[in-house]
């Protein structure tokens, strides 16, 4: 039995994975705010998460090389539920990123990781406490 999955922490664990993925997404997105033609992509936390835990269902690791390392076969990636934001309005060339949506959506995933964050670091001081016995 592995120490660290009778916790919580490899759920956290791959939650902060998927906030950080998710702030890479957010962040292409502004940096091509003036690319012509550039449509913006989003990634849905709760949709990866549930995909994820939920019903056990699991889903095959997404690689795009076959020289991939296949890694832990009990989780996606979430590069696999990134798709186009379409319901944005086009500017007259054909780039569709609203600056102020991202950023907020930035920010709102920057509160999600620190509370992760927070939350991870109380269940390893809380795996410490049980080593050492108090």
């Amino acid at each position: 039995m592995n120490i660290f999955s009778a916790t919580q922490i490899d759920k956290l664990g791959f939650a902060l994975d998927v906030t950080s993925y998710k702030n890479k997404i957010i962040a292409e997105n502004i940096a091509n705010v003036d690319t012509p033609f550039y449509k913006a992509k989003k990634l849905d936390f709760n949709e990866v998460m549930k995909n994820a835990f939920d019903n056990g269902k699991k889903l095959p690791l997404y690689v795009t090389n076959p020289k991939h390392l296949m890694g832990k076969n009990d989780l996606i990636s979430p590069a696999s539920f990134v798709k186009y934001q379409n319901n944005m309005s086009v500017r007259n060339d054909g780039n569709d990123v609203n600056l102020e949506y991202e950023m907020s959506e930035m920010a709102s995933n920057g509160i999600l990781f620190n509370m992760l964050s927070q939350i991870t670091g109380y269940e390893f001081t809380r795996l410490k406490s049980a080593i050492q016995g108090r």
